[in-house]
């Protein structure tokens, strides 16, 4: 009998850590749609032209492109994971990141940030570009 009532508990346990984890990943996921709703709002962007890049479709218009840059880099702010200098906080962004899959996710943070001195929105918008395309799963980006 003990040994049933200890399966019980053990997979009771698993079950309610096993949630945690689902509702912990949903609020994420909630978080930065907020982030990224309150930066539409705040920028003035076109609803449009964010849905647009969501989905991987970079061409901007003109008329867009520094709105979207300077959303790109409200969101990047607001999920903490960069400066309004533009720079980006890998030590937070890492601490997100399994530790077995970190190596792998610094490389990629590596290879999408600028080497270049450019404005902030323009670091965040190339970042947040390139990271996209990756298809990354690491929750280092505001996507």
């Amino acid at each position: 009998m003990f040994k049933v009532e200890l399966a019980l508990v053990i997979l009771f346990l698993g079950l309610v850590h096993c949630h945690n984890k689902t509702h912990v990943k949903t609020e994420a996921i909630q978080m930065k749609k907020r982030y990224q709703m309150e930066c539409i709002e705040e920028t003035r962007v076109d609803a449009d032209a964010i849905s647009e890049v969501r989905k991987g479709h970079w061409s901007v218009s003109k008329e867009q492109l520094q709105l979207v840059k300077d959303w790109a880099l409200c969101a990047m702010i607001k999920s903490g994971l960069m400066t309004k200098q533009g720079v980006y906080k890998i030590d937070v962004a890492l601490q997100k990141v399994p530790r077995t899959e970190r190596y792998n996710a610094e490389k990629l943070i590596d290879k999408c940030l600028s080497t270049k001195a450019i404005p902030a929105p323009d670091i965040a918008f190339e970042f947040v570009k390139c990271y996209q395309k990756t298809n990354a799963n690491y929750t280092v980006s505001i996507f």
